[in-house]
């Protein structure tokens, strides 16, 4: 019997994925890598062709291609899953560009042929929020090119990166992309996505107590250990709780942004966007809010979803029975704020370890 596989069966070194984005790119990009392409749509039948449109079903689909070593046909050895390669790409797709991404699987990978999942595809989209237009982010400035891949490839292809970066960057990314994803119908849910991706990224910062206390805080701090019992190991424990996850996610976010940051914004209003003396303000509440929401339960995605005017900060101070609340729900940003200053915060990270031609197409955009 014959058992040579027929040309038109699906190599087993070759896998192709789905993706596709509620925005419109050009280009494509090319590696040795990997290759990123338009799948394009059945422009004869209508509903195809109004996906190219800006409206609230567009969608433009792409191919992510990419060949492996063939895998070993032994007993005990399972056939490699190369699916979650899209959802990475994905990630690292919405953050350069700010726009939503989806996975939708295989169509083809490890010598079968795969159907991919195209829930999405019936999905609705509100085509005026920013990271769902056909127009680039006008904070960090990426134009939708897919040529423009090229540094964060590097990254996904680990090669220049220290591997334990390259996977916290990976989950960074990954709750961004899937804040953008959820927020249409979950906003609490995709705050938090936004409010984790920080938290992965302030873990890489160390500070001494000096450079998050101020003067009172450490006078204070001196005086408990030089006169009172046992102040040392008193204050120590107040030490580690002042220089708790809040402190280093507020300082570690707010010294990732830059006057570029401040002086951007997506909206044409002149009033409710972040100021620079006020920055740290505003992530702490961001942080507020997400430990009132985890330990209470108590919803806010009504004050923070977003609306026409697309501010970062509310425009007033929201109306509830818990005062407390109301003060935090004041100063925190909106999704839109702090989805912006999370991408800005990502992208300027990345551009600082090693990535620095972001940057380069951020200002010449």
């Amino acid at each position: 019997m014959n058992s040579s596989k027929h040309p038109l069966q699906p190599d087993e070194t070759i896998h192709k994925i789905l993706i596709s984005t509620t925005s419109r790119m050009v280009g494509e990009f090319v590696s040795d890598n990997i290759l990123i392409s338009h799948a394009w749509q059945n422009f004869t039948n209508s509903s195809g062709a109004i996906r190219m449109e800006e409206n609230p079903v567009s969608r433009s689909g792409f191919i992510i291609a990419f060949q492996t070593e063939p895998h070993k046909k032994e007993a005990g050895i399972a056939i490699p899953d190369y699916s979650p390669v899209g959802e990475i790409v994905c990630s690292y797709l919405s953050v350069l560009f700010g726009k939503r991404f989806d996975c939708h699987g295989l169509v083809e990978g490890s010598g079968f042929y795969n159907t991919p999942d195209l829930s999405a595809y019936s999905s609705i989209c509100n085509p005026k929020l920013p990271f769902n237009t056909q127009k680039q982010r006008s904070c960090f400035k990426i134009p939708l090119n897919l040529s423009n891949f090229s540094p964060l490839s590097r990254i996904l292809t680990g090669s220049d990166i220290d591997p334990d970066l390259q996977a916290k960057l990976n989950a960074a990314c990954k709750f961004y992309m899937q804040a953008l994803q959820t927020v249409e119908h979950e906003p609490e849910v995709a705050y938090l996505h936004l409010i984790t991706s920080g938290e992965i990224l302030a873990a890489f910062f160390k500070y001494e107590k000096e450079e998050i206390l101020d003067q009172q805080i450490l006078g204070v701090l001196n005086t408990i250990e030089s006169e009172l019992e046992n102040g040392e190991k008193i204050s120590r424990q107040l030490l580690s709780r002042l220089l708790g996850i809040k402190s280093g996610f507020v300082k570690s976010l707010c010294s990732l942004v830059d006057r570029s940051f401040f002086e951007s914004r997506e909206s044409d209003v002149e009033f409710g966007f972040f100021k620079a003396d006020l920055i740290e303000r505003s992530i702490g509440a961001a942080y507020d809010l997400r430990s009132k929401y985890v330990h209470t339960g108590v919803p806010f995605g009504n004050w923070i979803q977003p609306r026409g005017h697309h501010t970062d900060l509310q425009l007033g101070r929201p109306v509830v029975s818990d005062k407390d609340f109301s003060k935090i729900l004041e100063k925190a940003p909106t999704f839109l704020g702090l989805e912006r200053f999370i991408r800005y915060c990502l992208l300027n990270f990345i551009a600082s370890n090693g990535f620095p031609e972001i940057m380069e197409y951020r200002d010449n955009a």
